[in-house]
């Protein structure tokens, strides 16, 4: 129930609530809701904004020299957090650019009981198919972009008994010991005019990668034209 004068647009008073529960004035409308909801996804963004939450090390410095004593000081605390964020993500482990061979026995240590904040993409193929000598190819490409994900392959019918060849390649992305996303076939990405930028849209979908891309990669169509 909303404190009566506080004065928000879309707030209401506690005898207007009263009045409400009672049935004496009509429930809220669906676009009321909506207004309401709005508004208030505006209001929470303008208030938590942070215009330095982005900048990295060099903006800071620009800034810092016209800045007066208090945003110097502002400034001097988000600079040595980015200096920190820099030596945290250095020390982290890198896992590429490679594709590392992945056996059964190891299933368990390398992907099951991973470290909780690693993502871990596995080839399932069948290594003298076409397609997964590509997607090979490719995930060697995409690891080299991504170092801080563990690309992997395995003979996909020691991992699943019996796993058909059609299938192949089968990407399996896991993360926290559990698989969140599988991909069956080139046709998941774009069949045989799959490319590695094809692969990131689709794994950063999963946030297996953290990719800068914000729309699907654009291909260029040929007409063909009979003279």
């Amino acid at each position: 129930m909303a404190a009566s004068g506080t004065g928000g647009r879309h707030e209401t008073t506690e005898w207007e609530d009263i009045l409400r529960d009672k049935g004496i004035i009509p429930d809220k409308s669906e676009q009321q809701l909506a207004e309401e909801g709005l508004q208030q996804l505006v209001e929470d963004t303008v208030e938590t904004f942070d215009p330095h939450a982005h900048k990295g090390v060099d903006e800071l410095d620009e800034e810092l020299e016209d800045a007066d004593s208090e945003e110097e000081r502002i400034l001097l605390k988000y600079r040595e957090s980015r200096i920190n964020e820099i030596k945290q993500s250095q020390s982290k482990r890198r896992y590429g650019p490679a594709l590392h061979a992945l056996s059964t026995s190891d299933w368990k240590a390398q992907v099951t009981d991973a470290p909780t904040d690693l993502y871990v993409v596995i080839h399932l193929c069948e290594d003298s198919k076409d397609e997964c000598k590509l997607m090979n190819k490719l995930l060697l490409e995409v690891s080299g972009r991504f170092v801080y994900t563990k690309f992997m392959k395995c003979k996909a019918t020691d991992a699943i008994k019996n796993y058909p060849d059609e299938k192949c390649p089968t990407l399996l992305v896991y993360h926290g010991g559990k698989v969140v996303m599988q991909y069956v076939g080139l046709e998941a990405f774009d069949g045989a005019r799959t490319t590695a930028d094809d692969i990131e849209w689709k794994l950063s979908l999963c946030k297996a990668v953290e990719s800068e891309m914000d729309e699907p990669p654009q291909k260029k169509k040929f007409n063909m034209t009979r003279v």
